[in-house]
């Protein structure tokens, strides 16, 4: 007898814990959903997670700054024979900014370089005694955008300093006057620790040199990309630089 009330409560036992388990196995696929749910819900606004490239679709508004600016700078200007191709130096009037020491320096060239023709980088300083640096450069093989890195040269521009820089297309060495030439500005100012990013956030700031660097960046990393070719098009065009097809 004790045997068969033993066997009663053990088999009680095991059936009052049978509810429990079939209420966690129903339970378990809802906790799951409910967590995927919470790790796919959209960041909040402002979210450092929210990808860099649909921050980067948003337009690009270029605010040029012109508090300091020196005058009788031309960004872009162009004098000099017209017999040649033109180079067309990528910078803004009065003049353009950058928090970079040795930012990247930017260029077009409409036509294929002739033979013959030498191309020369020229960087001064206010004073423009003694370039700071003088570099021939080699003739693109093919129109459209060229770079420089200054920091391959070894200059750092100083904080405050106005400096004109300079592309010229030279013919003949012994004739200067026929050089095909065209001068901008450039002038570094100081970060105050608080460098925003994103090219678009560049634009807004006024940092032309910093957010045309990001946008060229990106057209060098994804050529065929319509997005980075229309926001590079974008900024140029707002500075009023019209450089044709990309």
């Amino acid at each position: 007898m004790a045997i068969v009330i033993r066997g009663l409560l053990v088999a009680a036992f095991f059936i009052g814990l049978l509810p429990i388990a079939l209420a966690s196995e129903a339970r378990a696929p809802f906790e799951l959903a409910s967590l995927a749910n919470e790790s796919s819900s959209p960041p909040a606004k402002g979210s450092p997670s929210v990808p860099s490239q649909e921050r980067e679709r948003a337009p690009i508004v270029w605010k040029p700054r012109v508090a300091g600016a020196p005058g009788g700078r031309v960004g872009g200007a162009v004098r000099g024979s017209s017999d040649l191709a033109t180079p067309l130096v990528l910078a803004p009037a009065n003049p353009g900014f950058t928090v970079r020491a040795a930012p990247s320096l930017f260029w077009q060239l409409d036509d294929a370089t002739p033979e013959g023709v030498r191309i020369f980088f020229t960087l001064i300083d206010e004073k423009g005694e003694i370039p700071l640096v003088e570099l021939e450069l080699e003739p693109p093989s093919q129109a459209g955008i060229q770079r420089i890195r200054l920091a391959s040269q070894g200059v750092e521009l100083r904080l405050g300093e106005p400096y004109t820089w300079s592309i010229a297309l030279v013919p003949d060495m012994e004739n200067r006057a026929l050089d095909r030439v065209s001068l901008g500005g450039i002038q570094r100012i100081a970060d105050d620790g608080e460098i925003p990013l994103g090219a678009r956030a560049l634009a807004a700031e006024g940092l032309w040199y910093d957010a045309l660097e990001l946008l060229v960046d990106a057209v060098d990393a994804n050529p065929g990309d319509p997005g980075a070719l229309a926001r590079r098009r974008s900024l140029l065009t707002q500075a009023g630089f019209v450089i044709g097809a990309d």
